[in-house]
């Protein structure tokens, strides 16, 4: 149950195995985090692989990168991020229709 609450799926780069073109190391969340913590945590990677992909497309457009295969996985990775971050969206704002929606 711990690892369900430590949301690793949310972060795109626990998918990747070279982590120093970001931050040089994983994110990873602690045991002691806030949610907001977390979502933040989540966040900030889904951005950095929308920026990942960005620039490996300027790569390729501008004839520095001609690895076409990078690209493709690049820019995989930011829509599989983010379209995971907008589920994660989708349910917290099903949840707080539910909770507002509890009579006390």
């Amino acid at each position: 149950m711990a690892d369900i609450n430590k949301l690793d799926i949310l972060l795109p780069n626990s998918l990747q195995t070279d982590y120093s073109s970001t931050t040089g190391q994983q994110p990873s969340v602690v045991e002691g985090d806030s949610f907001s913590d977390i979502l933040k945590t989540a966040l900030s990677s889904v951005d950095s692989a929308q920026h990942n992909a960005t620039t490996a497309i300027q790569q390729a457009l501008n004839g520095e990168n001609t690895d076409v295969h990078d690209t493709m996985i690049a820019m995989q990775k930011a829509d599989t991020s983010l379209k995971m971050m907008m589920e994660v969206r989708n349910k917290l704002l099903s949840a707080y229709q539910e909770v507002i929606k509890t009579q006390v």
